[in-house]
């Protein structure tokens, strides 16, 4: 304030100096205190964004859509796992009709080569006999040589089935382990798979109803935090209140100082001095009532966070999956039943190659057979031309070709037998191909289009990304439960400014009422005087509130120029404020 000359006016001056002190020290621990709690409240609302934000993750990862259809084709594929037993013993069953057919062709070619080792002995028998007939010896050392060109075709016809036995003996071996395997194993993991697929569907059912409470509950405690952000303009309001009695002080002091102010007699300064006094005095009055009742306000709203913090965090108890968040929820344990399927499921596919492998090896096995029963028959139709030619020379020569003749009857006849046992390779080979082309073709209709593997690899990605996410969702929803829980402890306790700003306003009040306990003073002669002090001081306000007690004290509205009046509705907070 600024010094007066007038002696008499000095302590009630300084009286006011003191006041205005007061109300800076008051207007500055509501400006921080406010501030504090506005900090606090928007952390809180950073915390709320997160948890929303997390929940809508969450919803993602609970899809009904997306985790039917993965449930959906779980299940289909959980249904063709459940064949692979019957298809795996179709797979032997088929085995076992080309090692029949391998074990009748290796009788035929034993057969066959008793047959060539007979042919071979009445072949040198003829070539004996008939050693000292002209020109013979060299006919019966070709025939002699045909029968070693079908010996050698037999043998290697004979080496083959041999070689197809022994392959067939290990897959034979290998299949019945198998099969026997997948009988233990696989009912097994299909009813678990089966139950866990129903288990996990009414987990996501239970975490998605609950994640949608959660995010309802999260939205009334965020609506909430809003109202009172809005209504904590109360300390800004306040502040600016207490700035504007500073300002009718500062506004009546550079008044006394002005040419205007020095010329009034002493009991007009007086009046004057006090008019300003009791304006300032309802003003505080007023400001401390409002703070009172929107504070209360604030706390009480605040304090009402608690309930809805508990019902939150007792939904984030709900939603821990049934077994936990870890190795033993119903999540990990499909995850784990899917990653068994696929290593026996993977066992079958390798199977099933090994068998088609073996097939594609039976088939071409039986081409090369077939092209050796081919060159025998041929062989076959040689030897029985050539002991034909043998019988017609034998009958120009006589008595003399007449042994010569016996032998060669012999060795058609045996070679007739071979044409016969050729057939007969010749039809097992066309049954050995049929049952070889159906074991190449092991894989049932099921496992046509997608391997078995691949389905279920994409089921434990998505299971496992879908596990991945819910589980991380669940920690940083339990870290925002927590965040929340705290941080609305530290608001009650700290924006409780009825409690802690409420003496502050009120001792500035009671200084105020002290200053103004002389009755209201007439105001005659002090037109001028209150029209100067009074109008620049209206100027100042910026709310209805002040203006009503402005008009109160002056007797007349105080003007408004260029400002838009907040409807006054009853649910406003603030439904006196004048931005």
């Amino acid at each position: 304030m600024s010094g007066r000359s007038n002696v008499a006016y000095s302590p009630t001056r300084s009286a006011e100096t003191d006041l205005v002190s007061r109300l800076e020290s008051a207007r500055s621990q509501i400006e921080q205190r406010f501030l504090a709690g506005g900090e606090i409240l928007i952390s809180v609302l950073d915390v709320l964004n997160r948890l929303l934000s997390t929940l809508d993750n969450l919803a993602k990862s609970l899809d009904a859509e997306t985790a039917q259809s993965t449930a959906d084709q779980l299940a289909q594929t959980v249904s063709q796992i459940s064949l692979l037993p019957q298809l795996e013993h179709d797979r032997q069953q088929r085995l076992e009709d080309v090692t029949k057919t391998e074990k009748a062709l290796r009788s035929y070619v034993d057969d066959m080569q008793e047959t060539l080792r007979y042919l071979r002995t009445f072949a040198i028998t003829a070539k004996i006999t008939g050693a000292g007939i002209a020109d013979f010896a060299g006919f019966a050392e070709e025939i002699i040589e045909r029968i070693q060109l079908g010996s050698t075709q037999v043998n290697q016809l004979s080496a083959n089935i041999l070689a197809l036995g022994a392959t067939l003996g290990i897959a034979s071996t290998r299949g019945r382990q198998t099969l026997e395997g997948y009988r233990k194993s696989v009912p097994a993991i299909v009813a678990s798979l089966s139950s866990n697929v129903s288990e996990l569907g009414a987990q996501r059912r239970h975490l998605a109803d609950i994640a949608a409470r959660v995010s309802d509950l999260t939205r009334k405690v965020q609506g909430r935090v809003s109202v009172t952000l809005s209504a904590m303009q109360i300390g800004d309001i306040t502040r600016q209140r207490i700035e504007h009695c500073q300002a009718a002080f500062s506004i009546l002091d550079a008044y006394l100082d002005s040419p205007e102010g020095r010329a009034l007699p002493f009991d007009e300064l007086n009046r004057l001095s006090l008019v300003i006094r009791h304006l300032v005095s309802q003003q505080l009055n007023q400001i401390t009532t409002d703070f009172d009742r929107e504070s209360g306000t604030i706390v009480g709203t605040i304090a009402g966070f608690n309930t809805d913090i508990a019902g939150l965090l007792e939904l984030h108890g709900e939603m821990e999956p049934k077994g936990g968040a870890g190795t033993n929820s119903a999540m990990r344990i499909l995850e784990r039943d899917v990653t068994a399927a696929r290593t026996v499921v993977g066992d079958i596919e390798k199977a099933a190659d090994a068998a088609n492998e073996l097939g594609c090896g039976t088939i071409a096995t039986v081409r090369e057979l077939l092209d050796g029963v081919e060159t025998i028959k041929l062989i076959r139709t040689d030897i029985q031309y050539m002991a034909l030619n043998t019988n017609l020379r034998c009958s120009r020569l006589g008595e003399e070709g007449r042994a010569i003749n016996v032998v060669t009857g012999e060795l058609r006849g045996f070679a007739g037998k071979l044409d016969e046992t050729a057939q007969s390779i010749l039809e097992e080979l066309q049954v050995l191909q049929a049952n070889a082309t159906k074991l190449g073709d092991s894989q049932s209709e099921t496992d046509r289009g997608e391997p078995l593997d691949t389905k279920l690899e994409n089921a434990l990605n998505a299971i496992r990304s879908a596990g991945d996410m819910m589980e991380e969702d669940l920690v940083v929803l339990r870290g925002c439960g927590y965040d929340i829980a705290t941080k609305v402890t530290a608001s009650v306790a700290k924006l409780d400014y009825r409690a802690q700003l409420g003496d502050v306003l009120t001792g500035c009040a009671q200084q105020a009422a002290d200053l103004a306990a002389e009755d209201f003073p007439p105001t005659d002669g002090l037109e001028a005087a209150l029209s100067d002090v009074g109008g620049k001081i209206a100027k100042v306000y910026t709310m209805v509130k002040e203006r009503e007690v402005h008009a109160v004290i002056f007797g007349s509205a105080a003007a408004a120029p260029n400002l838009t009046v907040v409807s006054n509705d009853e649910d406003d907070l603030f439904e006196s404020a004048l931005f």
